[in-house]
């Protein structure tokens, strides 16, 4: 029996998010032969109720400063796990390289995607955090990208990683157990994009195209669920005339499923991704996407998917069109989709990260 220990970076940071979503898969889904340990006093994620061994945590929401008591707090645990030594390998969860000089046992890096150097050459992102997150790439003893695009992207953009090193693991997907009847304020006849809209999301060409289509359509409506629209983007809708048939609302996790099904088609325009998750909720929830032919999104949706040139307003709404107004090109890749989703599984994925732990090992 093998031990493997996560740290409580990213569990201190979170309360929703993919990546906290993916360790907390990947502790349920290794193989039977690793014994997972996570390092964690209190945290307020959500995800931390699906672990099969619940760990203990405390929800600290009344505290002010909850992250900076979270950080410190964990970090003494984590701390005394690293130095008790009682692992075979240490798997972070975050790229903090506090670590880095206490660790006993190799260690492993999972790499997300590489927008972080985007955010810094933007003068969003500190120097001082790139340098952290590079420290613990260029230590690692084995690197875990979660897609063959994050791959080329981290070699091309650090030459000096030796290739065989870095090992790609696709995220997994759990159909939804949840079946709630659909929101009541559903519109009848809508697009559906979600999550962030900001840079490399590409919301401003989407836009364009619902535009040239909702002129040609009174009843085609867009629905976009997470943050209220900033002021350029109230801006933007002010002037295209549409704002009473668009929408953007929070959607809770429960209801997300409800709200693909019943979208004529789900929008994914991003540029720049490291797995995009949202294509695979959209395939199980019977829901047709259509996407940008970029980054890794080809890679995770297959065939299923259909692809536009992500800097063209009118061939995005080419796309859209071709899909929301043939119903039966549209119930294609629907079927397809339902079929691709069987690529994709976390017991898969703990599978082949238990693998790297033991070529990590050499076993």
């Amino acid at each position: 029996m093998m031990k493997v220990l996560y740290d409580s970076d990213v569990f201190s940071n979170q309360t929703f998010g993919g990546i906290s979503r993916y360790f907390v898969e990947l502790i349920n889904n290794l193989p039977p032969e690793w014994t997972p340990e996570l390092s964690l006093w209190a945290s307020e994620n959500e995800y931390l109720s699906l672990l099969h061994k619940p760990q203990w945590h405390i929800p600290l929401r009344h505290f002010p400063e909850h992250r900076k008591l979270y950080r410190a707090i964990n970090g003494i645990s984590d701390r005394r796990l690293l130095k008790k030594g009682d692992y075979d390998i240490f798997h972070t969860t975050g790229f903090n390289p506090y670590f880095i000089d206490r660790v006993r046992t190799p260690y492993v890096a999972t790499v997300h995607d590489m927008i972080y150097l985007d955010n810094y050459r933007a003068g969003t992102l500190k120097k001082e955090i790139v340098d952290g997150i590079e420290k613990v790439i260029f230590n690692a003893d084995r690197i875990i990208a979660i897609s063959e695009s994050t791959r080329r992207g981290l070699l091309e953009a650090y030459p000096q990683i030796n290739p065989d090193r870095v090992d790609v693991v696709h995220h997994g997907f759990a159909t939804p157990c949840v079946d709630l009847p659909a929101p009541t304020w559903l519109p009848r006849n809508y697009l559906l994009f979600v999550g962030q809209r900001g840079d490399y999301k590409n919301f401003d060409n989407f836009f364009k195209a619902y535009t040239i289509l909702a002129r040609r359509d009174e009843t085609l409506r867009l629905l976009c669920t997470g943050r209220p629209f900033n002021r350029g983007e109230r801006d933007m809708i002010a002037r295209s005339g549409l704002e009473s048939r668009i929408d953007c609302r929070f959607v809770p996790t429960d209801q997300l499923d409800a709200v693909y099904a019943g979208a004529r088609a789900f929008i994914f325009p991003s540029r720049k991704e490291g797995f995009g998750m949202p294509i695979l909720e959209s395939f199980a929830a019977g829901c047709p996407v259509i996407l940008s032919d970029a980054s890794c999104l080809p890679e995770v949706a297959g065939s299923a998917g259909v692809y536009f040139n992500p800097d063209s307003p009118e061939d995005i709404a080419e796309k859209i069109g071709k899909v929301i107004y043939d119903n039966n090109f549209r119930d294609t890749k629907i079927a397809e989709g339902r079929e691709r989703l069987k690529s994709f599984s976390w017991e898969k994925c703990g599978r082949e990260t238990a693998a790297v732990y033991n070529k990590t090992l050499g076993i």
